[in-house]
């Protein structure tokens, strides 16, 4: 492995300088992201689970003695093999409260509703609604039956062969 300004070493090199305290704290924290795909010191994991991502990646989570971490932050942390194998398969029980790792359902799409039509002059009172106009029907004019009148539902007919109310 090479870092800039130092000569390079061998992962093997970097572990034994690690377990003999010769490397810092704050050193070590980054290294396995650094040096990971290189010395395959820890898998790539997902920690929601196979083929799973964290529904909320802004959200906040704490573990005992760990500093709190996003969930996206520790998303990222998993899938550049900073967690180690053994930590990571526990990860999705532990987790999926607060960073959502299971398939969410998603939510109801609200009916289509149209925007109300504002009345253009509010003040105003409708017209009223004007009356039928009344034409004479049959054959001749006049008052119904054979010879025409008014059955067209404006008013009573006046009807029948020879007249009366029908």
């Amino acid at each position: 492995i090479e870092f800039p300004g130092q000569p390079a070493i061998t992962c093997e090199d970097l572990q034994a300088q690690g377990d003999t305290g010769f490397i810092t704290n704050g050193q070590c924290d980054r290294l396995p992201g650094l040096v990971n795909r290189v010395c395959g010191c820890n898998p790539p994991c997902s920690v929601c689970g196979d083929g799973k991502e964290v529904d909320f990646p802004v959200a906040v989570i704490s573990f005992p003695g760990q500093p709190a971490v996003t969930c996206g932050d520790l998303q990222t942390n998993g899938y550049i093999g900073i967690i180690p194998a053994g930590q990571c398969e526990r990860l999705p029980d532990l987790i999926d409260e607060v960073c959502g790792c299971d398939p969410r359902t998603p939510d109801p799409t609200p009916n289509p509703t149209r925007a109300p039509v504002p009345n253009p002059n509010p003040n105003s009172t409708p017209s009223p609604t004007p009356a039928p106009i009344c034409t004479p029907t049959g054959k001749k004019g006049g008052y119904g039956g054979k010879k025409g009148g008014y059955g067209n539902g404006c008013q009573i007919g006046y009807g029948g062969k020879k007249g009366g109310y029908g």
